[in-house]
């Protein structure tokens, strides 16, 4: 019998002279016969398949258990029309594709099994679009994410229905995050126990930062202790999550050791000019409640310092500066920014928007006066922080919308009409989208026309299309051109609104 370890050249001589001149060889390497099988040219051809695929696939074919089936979905799939939508959208039209999922979701439908490879791929490259994947894709596509390791991202936007230890105890990442997003609804003590022990064991930074995120769901005071222990955890990831979360807690312990450093650093002037110290490496508590790193051999430097007040300012709570300063959040703003400390504006700009702080996000709004256009050109030339969508997502709909047509009857800068259109976010009040409307049939200049294009196709509300003539006049070709290509996309909306 050969010696070599391929079964393709055991088999290869009795392949050549026939099995009636030469015995099949035992192929140890390949999965044995049926009994009933053992000889013959049967046996030989079927060795030989085995053969090919071992060397194609490059592993030794074995017996498996078959797989579980995908469970039964109780959401329909999409019919046809809608399914045919989602086709152009991932061919053609991908800016579409949230707002399309989140119509599924509420339609109680969910995506055609066809799609689903495509669309986790999509999930894969694009954490922002997780959300309403998990919300659309049904059971069969959670069964499906389990099989492709780029695809595990989709058990972490979901939560099994009930708590199972055996899953918890056995299961894959993905699954384990589940099972403890069900324990965290019905039992928060034992889900967050559960939490501070993979803190402490799991050695995958990964795997801890997924687990701590479920915490988010229900965060309460009591979960102060296991989340200011994760502010030493030794990768950064998991460091600044637990930040965010405790950032949440304006009532906790954290916030109020975050308070008393800004109180020793801030203090008034005799003029009113507001003095902000520094931040030095000295204060191992302070920076291991930012979660920040003690400085490295480089020594203490002027970014090292920036970057410790500016987390400082951005984490505490902003009631610490009303309490200091002034009463009036607009006014701290003005005298900040009067002493010369564009620094700690800035921080301050950001920190109402990490926030979600209404009364700071107006006060910030209406510093902006009438020269919108003026200071988000300046923002962008001196790199300042004017987070305009951060500022007004804290608004009621309507109060946001309203800001943003006020804005926009004062800016003659289409880029900038674009910037405003697509902060205000959706859906836009039937007020805001006949502003927008009337800027797009009439353009006040030539410049920035395609922003504000961009803008309107995505979030023009669908009804909306009838304001839209197929043939304004007093447009440029070029700008004929994309007004047309911004109606077809509403036009697509339209429909695709209809059919779910």
């Amino acid at each position: 019998m050969s010696t070599t370890t391929d079964p393709w050249e055991q088999l290869l001589p009795a392949a050549l002279v026939g099995t009636a001149r030469r015995a099949v060889p035992d192929t140890p390497a390949l999965p044995g016969p049926g009994a009933e099988d053992l000889h013959g040219p049967a046996a030989l051809l079927d060795r030989a398949a085995l053969a090919a695929v071992r060397r194609t696939a490059g592993h030794t074919p074995h017996t498996a258990e078959p797989l579980d089936p995908a469970p039964d979905d109780g959401a329909p799939e999409v019919d046809a029309a809608a399914a045919h939508h989602l086709t152009e959208i991932l061919t053609a039209r991908p800016t579409l594709l949230p707002e399309w999922l989140d119509l599924v979701a509420r339609a109680g439908r969910r995506v055609p099994a066809v799609h689903l490879p495509a669309l986790l791929d999509r999930g894969a490259r694009d954490s922002e679009l997780r959300p309403a994947l998990a919300a659309a894709v049904g059971a069969h596509g959670h069964w499906l994410a389990r099989f492709r390791n780029t695809w595990h991202y989709l058990g972490s936007h979901s939560a099994a229905a009930h708590f199972d230890p055996k899953v918890w105890e056995h299961g894959e990442p993905p699954e384990r995050r589940r099972a403890l997003a069900a324990l965290r609804r019905t039992d928060p003590a034992d889900a967050r126990g559960r939490v501070a022990e993979a803190l402490r064991a799991d050695p995958v930074a990964e795997r801890r930062r997924s687990l701590l995120s479920v915490l988010a769901h229900g965060l309460t005071t009591d979960d102060e202790e296991v989340l200011a222990a994760a502010l030493t955890d030794r990768a950064a990831g998991v460091r600044g999550l637990a930040l965010s979360l405790l950032s949440r807690l304006p009532d906790s312990t954290h916030a109020d050791r975050l308070r008393g450093y800004v109180r020793a650093l801030v203090s008034t002037g005799p003029r009113g000019e507001v003095r902000v110290g520094g931040i030095g490496p000295g204060r191992p508590r302070l920076l291991r409640d930012l979660a920040l790193a003690a400085p490295g051999r480089s020594g203490d430097t002027d970014a090292a310092r920036s970057e410790r007040l500016w987390a400082l300012i951005t984490h505490a709570p902003l009631d610490v500066w009303t309490a200091l300063v002034d009463p009036d959040p607009a006014r701290v703003l003005a005298r900040v920014e009067r002493s010369g400390r564009t620094d700690v504006h800035d921080a301050l700009v950001n920190a109402a928007g990490f926030q979600g702080s209404a009364e700071w996000g107006r006060a910030l709004l209406s510093t902006l006066g009438p020269d919108v256009g003026g200071h988000l050109a300046r923002a962008t030339r001196d790199r300042r922080v004017l987070q305009l969508p951060a500022l007004l997502r804290p608004l009621p709909l309507g109060e946001r919308c309203a800001w943003v047509q006020q804005a926009l009857s004062r800016t003659e800068d289409l880029n900038d009409a674009g910037h405003l259109l697509r902060a205000a976010d959706g859906p836009w009040t039937p007020e805001l989208s006949v502003a927008a409307t009337r800027m797009l049939l009439n353009p006040r200049n030539r410049g920035g026309y395609r922003a504000l294009c961009d803008a309107a196709a995505e979030y023009l509300p669908p009804e909306h299309l009838d304001h839209l003539p197929p043939d304004p006049p007093g447009l440029s070709p070029e700008d004929r051109s994309l007004y047309l290509d911004t109606r077809d996309t509403v036009r697509f909306r339209r429909a695709m609104k209809r059919e779910l």
